[in-house]
């Protein structure tokens, strides 16, 4: 039998294993300390593609709009329009604007020079910078200021009440993230000298927050190991039950992360959570290969033969779980985002070291001596699985779990894809997402999330007056039927207010001119006495591209869909213009978010389903038993269901860094279901009657399967209870509650159904059983219980 030679093999050259293992684990170390970064990179968060995708790669260098910061200054004495607040807002400019990782000609600012202030009379046009002198010191100056502003940029750089004023930057995909929130936290302390009060919102903005939280992340990592230590003692009660899963889970954990690091991975730190997770899948393997080991004390005195023994058994059991776990996590390569392909494939890499790091227990224990106190069990299982008493109640539990099942079908249906208002990564009464609401709600024309459509034609496509009036109606069209949407910002807006101006100021020449050549003079007018470079941020030097950006208050599944199928609707329905000229969207965070969206929405049913199969199709090669397969994904599929329901009623929608966790957590679930169904198979052999077989088991794997579920649901509250980040806390919450479902799964319904349909596969041919071809359970008595009755010299 393999399973025996190879645990023969580990017991009689243990060094030689320990020696290997620990040389590739030096190995990948020093790769998880050198080549692993924590970082997210735009670039690999973006399904290939999408058609949103490839348009912000083509656009994105010269009309940003991904990795954009709004940064508002508000007066908290007054209006904006005082010598000191303004001096404070130009400083501030200043520094945002000369800042290394700043896309200079995407700045958006009150003293800018490209900030113009049109006007004139007589025929005469004037167009100067608003703040061309830097802060005005005079009434007068003040005055003209306020005059311009009103005429302009009142809802859109400034705030409605006037008592505010922002400044809206674009950062290049290398800014430090971190930097950019020690460089805004540096003007909340300077401003707030002076009553003056910073909000920020925007990407880098929120990931720096991210970022920040991480030392936290870390001190509830080691309190997460901690308590892990805690659990394995109060259920061994000796050296080994805790050195040695520790050591083998730190071992893989290692190879995982090394592993990241040798290909150069950039780990999400949204996800840090994920290698704690997997320490625990590692560490619980190694609990139930321990306990196994331990229940063999009895038989056999010498701890090698206790290592052999219990090593050829649980090889199986444990080898299909792995594979199980591995294949589903596998699947997530339909994901069709990079940043996750490579995560699946990394992921399943670092499960399939599960079965080196048995290895490693196992030679690791053959070096240590036999310990003098253990202990097993865990009372509180075998009173609950008696009181449900599932010899007589079996088919009404299986019944109830069908109930659950369509409660958590019902529930699930309401599940969101994406994201809630603000950022749901964070807690609503963050700084951030305060900042998000205030900006939203102070500026009527500005939103904190931006839509793009791109123009692209031949030459002078931007100087055509056919593309202003389509610009124009879109506009119109969107703000009118989209309330979350803002007032589009285009040339539009300038070429009809120069117009105007040149016309006497008439209100009724606010219009777009009907030729290139008029329009081509606004243009001209507006540009001079720019910097260099400014004008990049609405067109070419060709004139065969431009762009619209229209700001939204939220960036909600609800508000993406609709702003986006609104622009469809209409530039679908629109005649082609004669310059052969083309509205492309959509660009910005709401065409990210769509692409993303779109993304998860098309794979997450193929993810559930592909995981489905895998599994029914690793266990029915194992057991060559539908039933057993129907029956592990009907348990998996109460708790995915349920889970997704929870997921629901609490707002958290499915997105980007949700679905590697939540796979993973339904993937997991079938470990507790296989070692539950082998030990019931064993048992059968050893029982006449199925109740008592399934008893033993409960007794036995029932135990180690309610510690090893306990050793990674209850390292999950100081996640849930302690994380300044939300998306961490829901994250901890979701995966002890998909984990605690499996195992209630595994020691309630996996019983309850095979008691109910009797699966030839586990309890073998009836007829064979009641001819007295198995053996007698009297005579070969149950291991576990003396062990339970023993519990060690000294063990009370």
């Amino acid at each position: 039998m393999a399973a025996q030679r190879i645990s023969n093999f580990v017991v009689r050259y243990p060094v030689w294993f320990l020696v290997v293992i620990m040389s590739i684990s030096s190995f990948l170390g020093y790769y998880a300390y050198n080549g692993l970064s924590l970082r997210v990179v735009l670039e690999e968060m973006m399904p290939v593609g999408r058609t949103n995708v490839q348009l912000i790669q083509k656009f994105g260098a010269q009309f940003g709009g991904a990795n954009n910061v709004l940064i508002a200054i508000e007066n908290k004495k007054g209006d904006i329009y005082n010598t000191e607040y303004l001096e404070t807002y130009i400083k501030i400019s200043d520094e945002v604007y000369f800042y290394p990782d700043t896309i200079r000609h995407l700045v958006q600012s009150l003293s800018l020079q490209k900030t113009k202030a049109v006007t004139g009379s007589g025929g005469r046009i004037q167009i100067d910078a608003l703040m061309a002198r830097g802060a005005p010191k005079t009434e007068a100056e003040i005055s003209l200021l306020r005059k311009n502003v009103n005429a302009q940029y009142r809802g859109f750089l400034v705030s409605d009440d006037e008592h505010s004023a922002i400044i809206i930057a674009d950062f290049k995909d290398s800014v430090d993230y971190e930097k950019v929130v020690d460089l805004i936290d540096g003007f909340r302390a300077m401003a707030a000298k002076k009553g003056i009060k910073v909000y920020a919102a925007g990407r880098p903005v929120l990931l720096g927050t991210i970022y920040k939280a991480l030392n936290r992340t870390m001190l509830i990592l080691l309190v997460s190991v901690l308590l892990v230590g805690v659990i394995l003692f109060s259920y061994f009660r000796n050296f080994i039950g805790i050195f040695v899963p520790m050591l083998s889970a730190g071992m893989a954990t290692v190879w995982g992360l090394g592993a990241m690091g040798f290909v150069n991975y950039n780990l999400d730190p949204l996800l840090i959570l994920l290698p704690a997770f997997i320490f625990a899948i590692v560490l619980s393997h190694s609990v139930q290969f321990i306990s196994r080991v331990i229940e063999e004390f009895e038989e056999h005195h010498h701890m090698r033969d206790a290592v052999r023994h219990g090593l050829a058994k649980l090889m199986f059991p444990s080898m299909a779980a792995i594979i199980t776990d591995a294949a589903g996590f596998t699947v997530l390569v339909l994901v069709g985002i990079p940043s996750i392909q490579a995560l699946a494939l990394i992921c399943t890499v670092w499960l399939l070291s599960i079965g080196p790091s048995l290895v490693f227990s196992a030679a690791l224990l053959c070096i240590l001596p036999r310990p003098k106190t253990y202990r097993l069990g865990v009372h509180l299982v075998e009173k609950f699985w008696s009181l449900l008493n599932l010899e007589r109640h079996a088919g009404a539990m299986v019944l109830i779990s069908f109930v659950a099942l369509g409660v958590g079908l019902v529930g699930a249906s309401r599940l969101t894809i994406g994201d809630a208002t603000g950022s749901p990564i964070l807690w609503p009464e963050d700084r951030y997402n305060q900042d998000t609401e205030v900006i939203n709600h102070d500026f009527s024309a500005l939103g904190t999330d931006l839509m793009q459509v791109y123009i692209e034609g031949g030459e002078n496509t931007m100087l055509d007056p056919a593309v202003y009036h389509r610009i124009e109606a879109l506009d119109r069209h969107v703000y009118e039927t989209v309330p979350q949407a803002r007032p589009a910002q285009s040339l539009v807006g300038i070429i009809k207010k120069i117009n105007s101006v040149l016309n006497e100021g008439d209100p009724s020449y606010e219009l777009i001119p009907d030729t290139t050549e008029e329009i081509g003079f606004d243009i001209y007018m507006f540009r001079s006495k720019g910097e260099p470079g400014d004008f990049a941020a609405y067109t070419n030097p060709e004139w065969q591209i431009g762009n619209i950006t229209i700001p939204v208050k939220d960036h909600t599944s609800q508000t993406v869909d609709k702003v986006i199928g609104q622009v469809a609707n209409f530039l679908d329905n629109a005649p082609k213009l004669e310059n052969g000229a083309e509205f492309l969207y959509a660009g910005g965070q709401i065409g990210i978010a769509q692409a993303l969206n779109d993304e998860i929405r098309d794979s997450n049913t193929k993810v559930m389903l592909a995981i489905v199969a895998v599994i029914a199709v690793c266990v029915f090669i194992l057991y060559r038993s539908v039933t057993i397969g129907l029956v592990l994904i009907l348990s998996l599929a109460v708790a995915n269901f349920i889970t997704y329901a929870f997921m629901a009623f609490k707002g958290i929608g499915l997105s980007v860094n949700t679905l590697p966790l939540t796979a993973l957590g339904i993937g997991l679930g079938v470990d507790y279901g296989i070692y539950m169904l082998d030990r019931i198979r064993e048992e059968s052999g050893l029982h006449s009657s199925n109740y008592e077989a399934v008893r033993e088991a409960i007794k036995t794997s029932g135990n180690a399967i309610f510690v090893t579920a306990m050793t990674m649901v209850l390292p999950l509250v100081p996640w849930f209870m302690f994380s300044t980040l939300r998306f961490q806390a829901e994250m901890g919450l979701l995966l002890g509650m998909v984990l605690f479902l499996n195992m209630v799964g595994a020691l309630v319904f996996v019983p309850a159904a095979v008691l109910y349909l009797k699966p030839k596969a586990i309890f073998g041919d009836p007829a064979l059983r009641d001819n007295g071809n198995e053996p007698d359970a009297k005579e070969d008595g149950s291991v576990m219980r003396k062990i339970i009755q023993h519990q060690g010299a000294g063990a009370e």
